[in-house]
């Protein structure tokens, strides 16, 4: 794994190590609640543009890189959406792949029905942004390996989100009589740089083997890109 060195809160720096060839995460301990808001949007940034062109295969068993335990498959909530992990039981970190992160942080949501009909519309297969595998939309809307729903981006809530981010980086880094306004900026720039798009245009372009996800990220890479 790679390590990159991250901007924390209180001007603490985070360390977390990166897998590109499987598009995974390693935390120590609490360092995913550590991490400050512009460094989330660090993360999509740089999965994204070290994304290889096929994902390595997870081991199916998975051990702490500091005690060697294997880890232990857990399943946790974050206002109500779902997202697993593979946790130290000495309690040493998690390893999470970039897709469940993305969930843990309310970026993530299944396809609603009307989404799933559209697509089908569209598109037959699609690739699961979980584990890789192919999914045949006339036949499911679950990965027949993993068992994740298809799922994507949430636009609306991508926008609101990264308006909250850009907003807390700001206040963060500076703290002063002109914060409200910088607040508002962050809104209205988030607001203009989503206006429009949908989910269903995040999910149209999965070629080259690309997940509903994936594409919605680069979607979203872009988007951080020309609005700096």
């Amino acid at each position: 794994m790679q390590s990159e060195i991250l901007e924390g809160h209180y001007g603490a720096k985070v360390s977390v190590d990166v897998c590109h060839g499987c598009a995974a995460l390693w935390f120590d301990r609490l360092e995913s609640l550590a991490l400050a808001p512009g460094s989330i949007l660090k993360l999509f940034v740089l999965i994204h543009e070290n994304r290889p062109a096929q994902r390595n295969p997870m081991a199916a068993q998975l051990a702490c890189p500091r005690c060697q335990r294997a880890l232990v498959p857990t399943v946790d909530s974050q206002r109500g959406t779902r997202f697993s992990y593979a946790r130290c039981p000495s309690e040493h970190g998690r390893f999470i792949t970039f897709v469940e992160f993305l969930r843990e942080k309310n970026f993530v949501r299944p396809l609603d029905p009307h989404e799933l009909a559209d697509l089908r519309a569209k598109i037959q297969m699609v690739h699961c942004s979980s584990c890789g595998a192919p999914i045949d939309l006339t036949k499911s809307s679950t990965c027949p390996y993993c068992l994740a729903p298809v799922s994507t981006l949430d636009a609306k809530q991508v926008e609101t989100v990264v308006a909250e981010l850009r907003a807390a980086e700001t206040r963060r880094q500076t703290v002063d009589p002109a914060w409200p306004v910088k607040v508002l900026q962050a809104r209205l720039d988030a607001e203009h740089a989503f206006a429009g798009i949908e989910p269903a245009h995040l999910s149209i372009k999965v070629e080259g083997g690309l997940g509903l996800v994936e594409a919605g990220v680069a979607a979203l890479v872009q988007l951080l890109h020309s609005n700096g």
